[in-house]
């Protein structure tokens, strides 16, 4: 009930304060796994991406989050759990794909940080393995104006023009590369950016080791 009314808050909130414009719900599938790919400019970016939603979503959330008292409370009534940056968080991969497995909607950031500047950064290779191993589809979401109205650093909230934009449902077989998956996710979601006024060109990386890759459960 808790994150029912939470969602409801968001609902009124960017409906009336931020003029939302939603495009391309019907993307989302209604029942089975997949996950919400959006980019992230912004702490309001999650908020965004899922409140139009009518099925609950599950989140990953950076670790230092669960330091401040309320957000933990928060973050935990909405189905978030904690993951480790910048390392390969082995209890955080064995969450997601439980959560995958039990056929729920899972959020996750695949630049694994916020942009400061509104430009797309390199996509993380984590996304990679939850694909793999969970066979569920990718769905590639535009938040546009969170960045206006929540900026970094920003001590207030402005009212801005918001629009959230869910693209088609992206699927890849097993035998996907890890570049065929973080580039075809990031090179969709620049793809929703540019069509709607904001050009985007993913950023490159050529991706390291990565242990996280190589999890097993």
């Amino acid at each position: 009930m808790i994150y029912n009314l939470i969602r409801l808050f968001f609902r009124l909130f960017f409906r009336f304060y931020g003029r939302w414009e939603i495009q391309g719900i019907s993307h989302v599938p209604t029942s089975g796994p997949a996950l919400i790919a959006p980019n992230h400019v912004s702490y309001l970016d999650a908020p965004l991406a899922v409140s139009p939603l009518e099925r609950k979503v599950w989140f990953i959330a950076k670790e230092e989050l669960w330091k401040v008292p309320v957000l933990k409370w928060l973050l935990s009534v909405c189905h978030a759990f904690p993951i480790k940056p910048g390392t390969p968080d082995r209890n955080a991969l064995r969450r997601a794909l439980a959560e995958l497995s039990a056929g729920h909607l899972l959020c996750i950031f695949p630049e694994g940080a916020r942009s400061d500047d509104g430009n797309l950064l390199p996509g993380e290779a984590g996304i990679t393995l939850l694909v793999k191993r969970s066979g569920a589809p990718v769905i590639p979401v535009a938040v546009i104006g969170t960045e206006k109205m929540l900026p970094p650093n920003a001590g207030w909230i402005h009212r801005a023009k918001l629009k959230v934009v869910y693209g088609d449902p992206i699927f890849f077989t097993p035998d996907s590369s890890r570049e065929e998956i973080v580039g075809g996710v990031m090179q969709a979601i620049a793809d929703l950016l540019t069509a709607n006024g904001r050009p985007s060109t993913p950023a490159k990386r050529t991706p390291a080791p990565d242990a996280g890759y190589q999890f097993k459960a």
